[in-house]
């Protein structure tokens, strides 16, 4: 209901939904990818095959960087055209003049124009902030495996069927 709710905002949005969800969608697709490669690289760990893990380490490294730096730039860049704040602030200012800026044809519209950058600035930043915490606790995943001297990657269901022969 919230995803329907999210495509009807950029529907109404009068930037267009494009400008209001495709820089959240690019975002939300490499954060899915880099999170992802990130978990590989985990059960590589976990698997003793750490020799191999490089495989999954340097895309990942890549993603995360691409990710949390375009994340923060959504977020945190003074140029309008790049930064939610910075282009919610410019239509906020707008309408404290009594200024409409195109494509907006009413305060109703400049309205929606901001709290719709709120949202994807909110959004950036958790999407960026779940990558972060994703990365945190692979390392530290990874590091318990090194220091195990066992194969961690083992499933309950795998376990379980081996103790009935």
């Amino acid at each position: 209901m919230l995803w329907g709710w999210f495509l009807y905002q950029g529907v109404i949005d009068p930037l267009g939904g494009i400008r209001t969800l495709w820089p959240l969608f690019g975002t939300a697709n490499q954060m899915l990818a880099a999170i992802a490669l990130t978990l590989c690289t985990v059960v590589l760990f976990k698997m003793k095959r750490e020799r191999y893990a490089w495989v999954t380490i340097v895309p990942s490294v890549w993603l995360v960087l691409c990710t949390v730096t375009a994340g923060f730039q959504k977020v945190f860049s003074p140029d309008p055209l790049i930064g939610f704040l910075a282009h919610a602030a410019k239509f906020s200012d707008a309408m404290a003049a009594g200024k409409i800026l195109a494509p907006a044809k009413s305060l109703g519209e400049m309205q929606r124009v901001v709290f719709n950058d709120y949202v994807d600035a909110t959004l950036a930043a958790i999407f960026a902030a779940i990558v972060i915490v994703m990365v945190v606790y692979g390392v530290m995943a990874c590091i318990r495996a090194i220091h195990n001297p066992r194969n961690t990657a083992l499933e309950i269901g795998s376990m379980a069927a081996a103790g009935d022969d």
